[in-house]
């Protein structure tokens, strides 16, 4: 018979848990840093809790992708307020961005064995990959035949900034983030833009509507990007009156810009949706009829405000016709002088004068864009350049068309109508360094047609 003492002497005896004490590092940083945030608090209280507010949400955003891609969707509409903060607060969201696809790309594939396109390809999100990397080449190499200093260099960052979101919000799209939800965000953003732009119209601070980008053209830029892809989100919505009231205010705020490409580019847009029967003529109806009531109310409340604004625009248009004009003869003037390649990144603001006959009349202000996206990418790209530039845009309405025709997605077919609207409307406006062509071919690639491998 085994007793008990016999068990412990033979070293059966079951010891109890040893309890290790914890590091003193687990607790000691965060205490630390405790103690210095209140420190800073007390000496400088309001700098210490924008810089603590600011680093929670760089945090936040740096571990949920869909978050970062969601915030640099949303203020690229906010530009020009963001800058009051910091003239670098877009770049520094777009860093965050990279940052936070690089982090979670570490971790593996965005989608795993489950997700339903599992070994799906797409013709047209391959497409869209391949003109962005012709474009890509196409640069590098224009930048290094002809380097242009640190303007050649700050045009580059942004080329290559705009390439990274895309291919960054592709990837994601592919993975944790719908392209609905990329939309809507958009959409609401420009609403809330809209809103912004009316109010300091109304107020009396802005003579066009403009707003959270200072530039008028730019901001209906934005805002015609928006009007198609909210009648798409529209149908099937769980309350559609929120798109109802997006577009209504997008429409206004276009109608107040009095950009003539904002304006020409939405009825070529409005065209296009008709002619594919993605828009009922009663809903082009509404779209009029929002239009109209918007002109009645200002002619209505406000009309030495609307007087005013016309009158300064009809002053400026003889000379903004004059100076566009110029400036495309400049630029074409650029493009057969080097028409392979161009002349780099960044010339045509250095350079341009070099060949005008003539400066435009009465200039009083500084003439560094060609108000025409095309004329200035063959400018300083050359007709490569713009042929690659053109073939993205292509790809981009292949593939959303693809998904409208093959699944009938009407925000396919929305991106697709706002493809075309804010191609028209670059002829007017230089808008290769803004976020709605960039971002329309992202989600035309999310949105292509998935083929079974």
């Amino acid at each position: 018979m085994v007793t008990k003492d016999v068990v412990l002497d033979l070293g059966l005896r079951r010891e109890a848990p040893v309890t290790r004490p914890r590091a003193v590092g687990s607790f000691l940083v965060p205490l630390l840093l405790a103690a210095l945030g209140g420190f800073a608090v007390g000496f400088a209280p309001q700098p210490a809790m924008l810089l603590g507010a600011a680093a929670v949400l760089g945090t936040a955003l740096l571990v949920r992708l869909e978050w970062a891609a969601l915030a640099v969707v949303a203020s690229a509409v906010f530009e020009d307020y963001l800058a009051l903060a910091d003239p670098r607060a877009t770049k520094l969201l777009a860093v965050v961005l990279v940052a936070s696809w690089l982090v979670r790309r570490s971790r593996g594939p965005l989608r795993g064995p489950g997700h339903p396109l599992a070994g799906a390809r797409s013709h047209g999100r391959a497409a869209v990959l391949g003109a962005v990397l012709v474009l890509v080449v196409v640069l590098l190499v224009a930048t290094v035949l002809h380097p242009n200093g640190p303007t050649g260099a700050a045009v580059l960052a942004r080329w290559a900034g705009f390439v990274v979101v895309l291919l960054v919000l592709v990837d994601a799209m592919r993975g944790p983030l719908a392209p609905r939800t990329v939309a809507r965000v958009y959409v609401l953003a420009c609403a809330a833009a809209a809103v912004c732009g009316l109010v300091t119209y109304l107020v009396g601070a802005d003579r066009r509507v403009g707003g959270p980008i200072g530039d008028p053209n730019d901001l209906g830029f934005f805002l015609l990007a928006a009007i198609p892809l909210g009648t798409a989100l529209r149908a099937g919505a769980r309350r559609p009156w929120v798109y109802d009231v997006a577009v209504a205010l997008s429409v206004a705020a276009v109608l107040g810009t009095l950009s003539r490409g904002a304006l020409l580019g939405l009825v070529v847009a409005v065209a296009v949706a008709v002619a594919s029967r993605q828009l009922s003529w009663r809903a082009v109806v509404a779209l009029a009829v929002a239009g109209g009531t918007t002109v009645a109310l200002a002619l209505s409340l406000f009309p030495q405000l609307v007087e005013v604004s016309l009158d300064q625009k009809g002053a400026v248009a003889d000379q903004n016709v004059s100076e566009r004009l110029d400036l495309w003869e400049s630029a074409g003037r650029m493009t057969l002088d080097a028409p392979v390649l161009g002349h780099g990144p960044g010339s045509f603001s250095t350079e341009h004068r070099d060949y005008l006959d003539r400066l435009p009349d009465s200039v009083d202000h500084d003439l560094d864009v060609a108000h025409n996206t095309y004329l200035e990418t063959s400018a300083e790209l050359g007709l490569v350049g713009l042929a690659a530039f053109l073939g993205l845009l292509a790809a981009g309405l292949l593939a959303a068309r693809s998904g409208w025709r093959a699944r009938g997605d009407r925000l396919a077919g929305g991106v697709g109508v706002a493809l075309v609207g804010t191609a028209v409307a670059a002829v007017f406006v230089t808008e290769q360094y803004f976020l709605p062509l960039w971002l329309l071919c992202a989600l035309a690639a999310a949105l292509a047609r998935e083929e079974r491998a």
